[in-house]
């Protein structure tokens, strides 16, 4: 059972006016949340009545012992765990901890399947980007621009199905291709 941390606005002091140390202006907790699809953000607030004076943000919130959980599981199951790092780009995170796993047990991995990798994961990328624009727009109310990043991404993510079945249609299936 972990324990409740007391903070105080000691540790916030060098952030935040002289107002709020003297209890003019009011700090609030806003968070943790998530603001877009992807991410998870906390913020701190100093209000002068409704008026927002300072936003401290405090992003990493993302980590819930995925790292920990990883520990008891074989390769191939931790691989699994890290898509739930970033969901918006699990080829990245697949990427980032398959070449740490290569490199552990020093295995050669051919320049065509490094190039694939590569390729698959920058699409991710960019479908990611394409969701954060999308969405950013609908929140100034930029109803086409959500469209059109939405069509988009969904071309890259039929290129990034195709290019899987066509070189590893294993992983599709989650069948050992061992």
């Amino acid at each position: 059972m972990s324990q409740i941390e007391e903070v105080s606005i000691e540790k916030f002091k060098h952030l935040v006016s002289a107002r709020a140390l003297t209890g003019e202006t009011m700090l609030l907790n806003m968070g943790p949340q998530h603001p877009s699809t992807h991410g998870v953000l906390r913020l701190l607030l100093e209000l002068d009545g409704e008026i927002v004076v300072n936003c401290i943000p405090d992003i990493g919130y993302l980590h819930t012992g995925i790292e920990k959980n990883m520990e008891a599981k074989t390769y191939q199951k931790a691989e699994v765990m890290t898509d739930r790092l970033d969901y918006m780009n699990t080829m990245g995170n697949n990427l980032a901890y398959v070449m740490a796993v290569e490199k552990l047990v020093d295995l050669d991995v051919p320049v065509r399947a490094q190039g694939l990798r590569v390729i698959l994961t920058e699409l991710q990328r960019i479908a990611s980007h394409l969701v954060w624009l999308g969405t950013s727009g609908l929140d100034l109310a930029a109803m086409s621009m959500f469209l059109y990043c939405f069509r988009e991404r969904e071309q890259i993510l039929k290129k990034q199905f195709a290019i899987l079945l066509k070189y590893s249609p294993s992983v599709l299936m989650n069948t050992n291709p061992c």
